[in-house]
């Protein structure tokens, strides 16, 4: 009998100890809030020249120091979830690289901090620029908002925009998305250096929009950008010609054209690797004719794909992905058994001369010492 007990009891302890164990999981996975870790207070001041002349709904509009060349950072897909040493190995590569280069504005490309109870993390990216004194902006990425434990979109846009150094607009109420604005950069004398367009891109594909567009439910095809977004990038980039004149600009989403697709196919790459299939739009709502229709924008960056850094011109346009940036997540080190030295990941620095025209520079393997 006593030994009949003493099996019961262990029964019931080991029968504990895993509920235990899985309700720890759970509290770990989903409640807890999974900060940085990286010692915020420490990051060295860079400051900044730049001089913030308004926002409003859809636009804000900034001068530099001077009419030299102007330079600016570009990072993407972070996915900064907190949970391991990837994120702080992340972090501390965006702030070193900023540090060492003191760009006049950082740009993200979008899943920038990802994952769940991801309100404290959103906070502190937004504090490492007040620390830093560098303004950024950028857009959202599929993976903002799509944990049921995250911050919405849209929350996550009132946080950062919240903060000084960040220069991110939703836009206007009536567009569809939550990043949808202009920046526009001007010379000293008023002219505009460069102007800068940033869409909302979303998540995936819903089941209405893959009929609308003909496409199996069952399907995943990624979002993209909406015809009401286009109709907005077309009356923004008329509107800016006629307050400025000709002019020049790039236009940053997240989630590629459909035309990577077509010139990943084409193999005419001017730099970068193509080491996946490229995840585009399941649609295409006519972004790229209205770009082409225009004449004013000149280069397309996006995200989204972590194995892809490749820029080829098609009809005269660039399009290009900004180099990833994150050590968590997949990339050519877990999917394809690189080693460190050869990972892509890094940052894009865009030199900006005053008559709009740029030179861009691919930032690889950047963990190092200021």
């Amino acid at each position: 009998m006593k030994k009949k007990k003493n099996k019961l009891a262990a029964i019931i302890i080991s029968a504990v100890l895993v509920v235990c164990l899985l309700a720890g999981g759970i509290v770990y996975a989903f409640y807890l809030p999974h900060p940085l870790n990286y010692p915020i207070k420490d990051i060295p001041t860079v400051g900044s020249t730049l001089q913030v002349n308004g926002k409003d709904t859809d636009t804000v509009t900034v001068t530099g120091a001077d009419d030299s060349q102007f330079k600016i950072l570009m990072f993407t897909d972070m996915h900064l979830d907190g949970k391991n040493e990837t994120s702080y190995k992340t972090v501390d590569m965006l702030v070193k690289n900023i540090v060492r280069e003191e760009p006049d504005l950082v740009l993200l490309g979008g899943d920038n901090v990802t994952s769940g109870m991801n309100r404290r993390r959103a906070n502190q990216l937004a504090q490492i620029f007040e620390k830093l004194g560098v303004y950024w902006a950028g857009v959202l990425g599929n993976h903002e908002g799509d944990n049921p434990y995250s911050v919405t979109r849209t929350e996550m846009m009132d946080i950062f925009t919240s903060y000084e150094h960040c220069l991110m607009l939703k836009g206007k109420d009536d567009v569809v998305g939550d990043c949808n604005y202009t920046l526009r950069i001007l010379n000293t004398d008023g002219s505009l250096k460069e102007a800068f367009f940033f869409l909302d891109t979303f998540d995936m594909m819903s089941d209405e929009l893959k009929t609308e567009y003909g496409i199996d439910p069952s399907e995943k095809k990624y979002d993209g950008v909406k015809p009401e977004q286009v109709a907005w990038y077309k009356e923004k980039a008329q509107e800016t010609e006629t307050e400025y004149g000709a002019y020049q600009s790039i236009l940053m989403l997240h989630i590629p054209l459909p035309q990577y697709e077509e010139i990943a196919a084409e193999g005419n790459f001017l730099y970068g690797v193509n080491l996946e299939g490229v995840c585009c739009s399941g649609f295409d709502a006519g972004l790229f004719d209205a770009i082409k229709e225009l004449g004013v924008t000149k280069a397309v960056f996006c995200g989204h794909d972590h194995m892809n850094s490749f820029g080829a011109e098609k009809d005269g346009i660039l399009l290009s992905y900004i180099e990833p940036s994150g050590y968590g997540s997949y990339n050519t080190g877990n999917r394809l058994g690189y080693e460190e030295k050869d990972w892509l990941q890094g940052c894009t620095v865009l030199k900006i001369a005053s008559d709009g025209s740029f030179t861009r520079e691919q930032q690889r393997n950047s963990v190092v010492n200021p």
